[in-house]
């Protein structure tokens, strides 16, 4: 590949996360029964007219202002009209001429840690398509995905790896999962990614055909279905052949692309303007409101975790890469001044309680209020954090009690009490006589010794600090 640049464009699909969908009232469900989710909009009754989600603009310039995009005010719909089984009202409403963002950028990093700036032609709204499911030679449609609302982002092709490629994809994943524009779940099918793909010589300066392999499903279908394709793409080029322009698809048994369609002759789609939805005026102080009131990114939250909290890079990484264990991280740190420890339990033993159970930490028992107060008796030494070990999984699993709770009926609390240690020392060393008697050549192995059968006689329970100063008193006293 050395003899060939590589040019990648990406196109993501993006399920708005709205109650209801983008131009009708029908409830947006996801894993609902099929064809249970519907209105008379989405089945193209006559009739029916749609009406715009004012929740799904408002994502949607969230999303254009994440992007550094210029925002229009005067929002236009128009139709793009095909015929398919999946579009039952044979058009669907899109934002063609007018889209509600353009001229935008991302700023991705590569393992190298170097920085690139990819530019994003446009960002548009549309409603989606109804789900198509193969079964033998029957195909099932499910009409509930049907008119839920979508934004579509456009990247310029200066995409020139597949490294940069995944960078790209889950850069614009982090971003609108962190302004709640979307569940971004690729398996479900919330972020979908079309790639672009073609190569040509270095030093040239036209494009080569392209091959769009769509709907890839995951980060690393997007690295392996590129990778695939520029070897295909090579291969054709050298043996003197031309890259015929078409679809395809990435083939998850095969681990290859296959045909979908030719390209050969483009679709005329017959836009024009949707004629049952009159422009819109946007308020320029609500949007102004609208980005104001944008959460927080996880950029910023990235810088804020580092500077103000001084939490490495990769533990920052590890709280970042999942919006739940984030809210629940800046939840717990209100609750204690331990913030160090909130940190190495969420990446520590509680990421390895997660991953045995395979579940999310929302799906679990934990609050930020057990935590923090775990960690809180730590810091005031009524427990150890070898009685942590103990508590952690109960307080993961149950709801019923309080570490605190958990600490009195396990008898886990730790003995601080001067008079109650001094009264196990004192037989400690009675016992240990010919023992003490070496303190002054080797007194360091006279009370590790002595701490060691303390530890054993309280089943590890004793404030080890405490009960140092009270061997090392009472060996002094007897001397």
């Amino acid at each position: 590949m050395n003899n060939f640049e590589i040019i990648i464009g990406i196109e993501n699909h993006v399920e708005l996360k709205t109650k209801s969908k983008m131009f009708a009232p029908a409830p947006v469900v996801y894993g609902a029964k099929p064809n249970t989710m519907i209105s008379e909009v989405d089945m193209g009754y006559p009739g029916a007219m749609p009406t715009v989600n004012k929740k799904g603009v408002e994502l949607a310039i969230l999303a254009a202002h994440a992007f550094k995009m210029e925002i229009d005010p005067l929002l236009k719909f128009d139709r793009k009209n095909y015929f398919y089984p999946d579009l039952v009202k044979g058009f669907q409403i899109t934002q063609q001429f007018h889209p509600i963002g353009k001229n935008g950028s991302i700023e991705i990093e590569l393992s190298n840690h170097q920085k690139k700036i990819i530019n994003i032609e446009r960002i548009h709204i549309e409603e989606d398509t109804a789900k198509q499911n193969h079964k033998g030679d029957l195909t099932y449609i499910d009409y509930n995905r049907s008119g839920v609302g979508l934004i579509e982002i456009v990247s310029h092709p200066e995409i020139r790896s597949a490294e940069e490629a995944c960078a790209y994809v889950e850069k614009i994943r982090e971003i609108l999962l962190f302004l709640g524009v979307s569940d971004v779940k690729m398996n479900e099918g919330s972020l979908r990614c079309d790639v672009n793909v073609s190569i040509r010589p270095f030093g040239a300066t036209t494009y080569s055909n392209r091959v769009e392999v769509k709907n890839l499903n995951s980060i690393a279908n997007v690295k392996k279905a590129i990778d695939f394709e520029v070897a295909r793409h090579s291969k054709i080029l050298l043996s003197g052949e031309i890259v015929q322009q078409e679809t395809r698809r990435f083939d998850e048994n095969l681990q290859e692309t296959v045909v979908m369609r030719s390209k050969e002759d483009s679709i005329d789609y017959r836009y024009f303007a949707e004629p049952n939805i009159a422009p819109i005026q946007l308020d320029l102080k609500w949007v102004a409101n609208v980005i104001k009131n944008s959460p927080e990114l996880a950029e910023s939250k990235r810088a804020r975790y580092i500077n103000e909290y001084h939490i490495s890079l990769v533990d920052t990484n590890i709280i970042l890469s999942n919006l739940e264990l984030t809210n629940f991280f800046e939840k717990t740190i209100k609750l204690t001044k331990s913030i160090s420890k909130v940190v190495n339990y969420l990446v520590g033993d509680i990421q390895s309680e997660l991953n045995k159970a395979n579940k999310e930490i929302y799906e679990t028992n934990l609050t930020p209020q057990n935590l923090a107060e775990m960690i809180n008796l730590i810091e005031e030494g009524t427990i150890s954090s070898k009685h942590a070990k103990t508590i952690l999984p109960i307080i993961i699993t149950s709801a019923n009690k309080s570490p605190l709770m958990i600490a009195e009926e396990l008898n886990l609390k730790v003995i601080s009490d001067i008079p109650t240690i001094t009264s196990y020392l004192n037989k400690i060393i009675n016992d240990n006589l010919e023992l003490i008697k070496q303190y002054d050549e080797r007194p360091e192995r006279v009370t590790k010794t002595i701490m060691g059968q303390l530890m054993k006689e309280t089943g590890g329970n004793v404030n080890p600090d405490i009960a140092m100063n009270q061997i090392i008193r009472i060996i002094k006293n007897r001397r």
